[in-house]
């Protein structure tokens, strides 16, 4: 008798599981067009969909252990050249296999990063940054008195918010060797078992916060939020879906293998910029390089009177890569580690779940206007707060479908979250980690 594949244990490799992200966010899209109480929840699809199959995965590791295994990284050159410091073909280290996808997401947005539009931002932009600041330094804070109060180090505390959550995973692994030096031990694993739980929770709460605002302090609903938040948007909200999202490329192949071009190249320069700040002793996020460059290149563009760069071809790329990647991570987030992680680390995340939902409920939506566009810079704040700026560009965009365009809440958002705040929290964590050596 020959034995089924899974008794002998099914390993699913890292190009595997790029594919098997494709089906998956299909499903979650179907489910939530499908059942209506789940769309009011505003809850991206891949977050849903790549959620139930991780879960999934957890009750499988728990019950038939060692039967089906997932590798999320890969050394494969080819795939990974256009986000490598180099040229050649030789074999780099092993890698999360999604790195092109978050890299090419973060180009995106730094090619649309014209400076002509984010002076539109204005005093706005201001201050929704230092509301982002203030709560990177509440959650140091709040985090260190947490963790002292459970009688552990305040190192605990700090690498479990503000590191993890403000910064996500790319801050946490980049400052994991420093907690390590200052006498945490394990502080990679608790970096990233705190970051996976922050962007389970950024995902899952972020959309019900915001459509409640929208719902009962400003009375909207789908039919009329449109008109009533954004009066000089589009009057359609854009294609909505993977599927939607490439057939509107489509219909422009010579633009998009353009646009395609210009963000390999961008990924590909910025490779060597990120290595550079790196030797500089800069501590930056790994899409840092390639989006300057891209922003570079925008705005030479645009002082030049050039025309051929568009927005809506950048936003029609980023969007697949975005759900696209969002389905990947969420699929491989190895929610074992936050299964078996220590109360007092559940705690201290559980305090800053509660706080940044508070702040963005009572604070942000008061200060930013008391509007719609308010309402969704507060589910942006939720999103890079907890998880990533990707989290919170996919909550608002799902937002946007339901009750309408927010030009000026994914301007801010995505300028303070996937660049300003980084510079900030970068600042604030380096003076966090000196006090408590």
């Amino acid at each position: 008798m020959i034995p089924l594949p899974l008794a002998a244990g099914l390993t699913i490799g890292p190009f595997a599981l790029l594919v098997l992200a494709l089906p998956v966010l299909l499903l979650g899209e179907a489910a939530i067009r499908r059942l209506p109480r789940l769309a009011r929840l505003n809850i991206p699809a891949p977050i849903l969909s790549g959620l139930v199959v991780a879960v999934g995965l957890l009750a499988c590791a728990e019950w038939l252990p060692g039967r089906i295994t997932l590798q999320g990284s890969t050394a494969n050159a080819a795939w990974l050249w256009s986000v490598l410091p180099q040229w050649d073909f030789a074999a780099p280290k092993p890698t999360d296999v999604e790195r092109p996808l978050l890299i090419l997401f973060f180009t995106c947005i730094g090619l649309n990063a014209s400076w002509a539009v984010a002076r539109q931002g204005g005093r706005p932009l201001l201050v929704y940054l230092a509301l982002a600041a203030s709560v990177a330094a509440l959650q140091i804070v709040t985090g260190a008195a947490t963790a002292l109060a459970l009688g552990q180090s305040p190192l605990l505390g700090i690498m479990s918010s503000c590191v993890s959550l403000m910064g996500g995973f790319g801050t946490a692994a980049g400052f994991a060797p420093e907690f390590e030096k200052a006498g945490l031990p394990g502080a990679a694993a608790i970096g990233i078992a705190a970051a996976a739980f922050g962007v389970i929770a950024g995902g899952l709460i972020a959309g019900p916060i915001a459509g409640r605002l929208v719902r009962t302090k400003l009375g909207l609903d789908p039919a009329r939020a449109p008109a009533a938040a954004a009066p000089d948007a589009p009057d359609a909200p854009p294609a909505h879906g993977l599927v939607a999202e490439l057939r509107e490329l489509a219909r422009h192949p010579v633009s998009m293998l353009v646009h395609l071009a210009a963000l390999f190249g961008c990924m590909k320069l910025g490779a060597f910029v990120s290595v550079q700040l790196q030797q500089a002793g800069i501590t930056f996020p790994v899409y840092m390089g390639s989006m300057l460059v891209a922003g570079l290149l925008r705005n030479v563009h645009d002082a030049a009177g050039g025309t051929w760069l568009q927005s809506e071809r950048t936003d029609g790329l980023a969007s697949v890569a975005l759900m696209w990647l969002l389905t990947v991570v969420m699929i491989d987030l190895q929610l074992h580690q936050l299964a078996h992680a220590a109360w007092p680390m559940l705690a201290i995340l559980a305090v800053q779940v509660a706080l940044i939902a508070a702040i963005a409920y009572w604070i942000v939506f008061p200060v930013m206007g008391r509007n719609y566009e308010a309402a969704t810079m507060s589910a942006g704040l939720i999103g890079f707060g907890l998880g990533a700026t990707s989290n919170a560009v996919a909550t608002m965009r799902e937002l946007a479908r339901r009750f309408g365009p927010a030009p000026r809440a994914f301007l801010i958002v995505t300028v303070v979250g996937a660049f300003l705040i980084d510079f900030v929290n970068a600042v604030l964590i380096t003076a966090a980690l000196n006090l408590c050596r």
